[in-house]
């Protein structure tokens, strides 16, 4: 018996839809809808109740979305249907963000909001720094030509080329500190790290297999800073977060310790951060949110030979004394404060939860959002924080007179009060976030720069260095292949436009 062309094509649809159903792993919806055959005649009706019918129910159409039948994707085939989903949240996102176009911009609005370019808005996360922008911001041209001059020249700056960084390792651990010796004939850099390692690199002695690096123990805890005193070039000088300041004579091969600090209670008082005023005169900073005035000519420095003045409550990670007035001292702590002390108006800190705590009295303060890691002072009087708010601030405080002048514009604090009173002059975007892996970014003044810029440098946690002028002007975003870490802890030469950082591990990178 022929059978017609209609009769053929119903019978193929059959045949497809059984397929289809059978891939949706519905056997029972396809084993009931095969029974429609041409050769099977219609069924007697049931005398039991029948079983209610399948009700398949069609979905609304989806807009904006695709057929994946028409794809060719399996129900199973997840990867795949995640590939359509992102596309389609794709397309619903370009449409939002265009319909945003013709919305009305209301209240107070920061720049990076209104980016022509929504684009870059992808960008601008957690991780955003000015630096990684720098490609646009060096097309413009500067009208000051001293600074156009020093962007110039801080591009030429390139990566030590002698060893792969991999091969310098100034330290075995996290580095959490670095330092140039002063002297602009020979390049010699020292670093710290946290198992209080400290290790020198004589540049210019590098041999032919490794690098001249010589590694040494005087702590035992991390290491805060380093530095050598003009008077004593010879010398190397390390404070630790065991309660030591400790020198090392190069020439006699001796170290021998400067001064053993203890809290109140006699236990070792982590030292925080050190500074040479003159060749008598130190101060230090602790974990614990004091400061010592201390004399250089005693043998062995104790707290009770100290003048001890409270300025924080919780730790002060670094401090610096302005150039040409050292009794004016500014501090950076964990209390989330920048604050400027006058140490002439020494009385009792009503605020401070310690009893009977005294210190300096505070001319100016600056609160931030979150915890400041640094405050650093040039000789121009300008003072650059930055913290974990992710931002850099410069406070341009004309030599130190500034502070004075701005201060008594201000309502008076009452006796002992803080007062937060600064503003910054500039405000910098910039990723602190190092987490627990990487030591906290600090932004460095390069101390007597030989062009006459005031310039400073701050890792980049795109694994660059951030150079910035003291208006804000980004001179320099340097970066190499070879870098293939963050530079964390970084500084310059005192007068050469020499920058170093280390990295986690102890690696070190030298830009010249």
């Amino acid at each position: 018996m022929s059978i017609s062309e209609f009769e053929k094509q119903r019978q193929a649809n059959i045949a497809r839809n059984k397929e289809l159903l059978r891939k949706l792993n519905l056997t029972e919806l396809a084993n009931e809808f095969g029974k429609s055959d041409n050769n099977i005649k219609p069924k007697p009706k049931p005398k039991n109740k029948p079983k209610p019918k399948v009700k398949i129910e069609k979905e609304a159409p989806i807009p904006l979305r695709r057929s994946r039948r028409i794809a060719g994707v399996k129900a199973e085939d997840t990867e795949a249907n995640k590939e359509l989903d992102k596309l389609d949240e794709e397309k619903l996102e370009k449409e939002r963000l265009k319909a945003l176009e013709s919305v009305r911009l209301s209240d107070d609005l920061k720049l990076t909001e209104v980016i022509s370019d929504v684009s870059v808005l992808d960008k601008l996360g957690k991780s955003f720094s000015m630096g990684d922008f720098f490609d646009e911001i060096k097309t413009k041209p500067l009208a000051n030509k001293t600074i156009q001059q020093a962007r110039e020249d801080m591009e030429k700056l390139s990566l030590y080329e002698s060893f792969h960084p991999n091969h310098i390792l100034l330290t075995t651990s996290r580095m959490t500190t670095i330092e140039f010796h002063p002297s602009n004939k020979r390049k010699v850099v020292f670093g710290g790290d946290t198992n209080g390692m400290l290790g020198i690199w004589a540049v210019d002695d590098d041999g032919d297999d490794e690098p001249a690096i010589t590694r040494f123990n005087p702590h035992r805890k991390n290491i805060a800073r380093i530095a050598v005193r003009p008077e004593a070039l010879e010398e190397v000088v390390s404070c630790s977060y065991d309660g030591s300041i400790r020198t090392m004579d190069l020439t006699k091969n001796i170290s021998k310790v400067i001064v053993e600090f203890d809290d109140q209670w006699g236990d070792a008082s982590g030292i925080s951060d050190f500074k040479f005023i003159d060749k008598n005169v130190g101060y230090l900073t602790t974990l614990n949110g004091e400061f010592a005035k201390f004399d250089l000519r005693e043998d062995t420095i104790r707290r009770e030979s100290c003048d001890v003045y409270r300025l924080h409550d919780k730790k002060i990670g670094y401090f610096s004394a302005c150039p040409t007035d050292s009794n004016l001292v500014a501090s950076a702590s964990l209390d989330r404060t920048m604050r400027i002390w006058d140490l002439r108006m020494i009385r009792r800190q009503v605020w401070s939860d310690y009893e009977d705590a005294k210190g300096p009295q505070c001319i100016a303060a600056y609160r931030s959002r979150l915890s400041v890691s640094c405050t650093d002072w040039n000789k121009s009087g300008d003072i650059v924080c930055n913290g974990y708010d992710d931002s850099i601030r410069i406070f341009q405080m004309d030599k130190g007179e500034g502070i004075l002048s701005y201060s008594k514009t201000l309502v008076k604090p009452e006796e002992g009060d803080v007062a937060e009173n600064l503003n910054p002059d500039v405000t910098i975007k910039h990723n602190c976030q190092s987490g627990r892996w990487v030591s906290i970014l600090k932004s460095r003044w390069q101390e007597d720069p030989m062009d006459g810029v005031e310039k400073f440098v701050i890792a980049n946690m795109k694994k660059y260095f951030d150079i910035y002028s003291r208006d804000g002007t980004m001179l320099a975003h340097i970066g190499d292949e070879n870098m293939t870490s963050v530079p964390a802890v970084c500084t310059f030469h005192p007068t050469e436009n020499w920058v170093v950082g280390g990295n986690s591990s102890g690696k070190t990178f030298l830009l010249t």
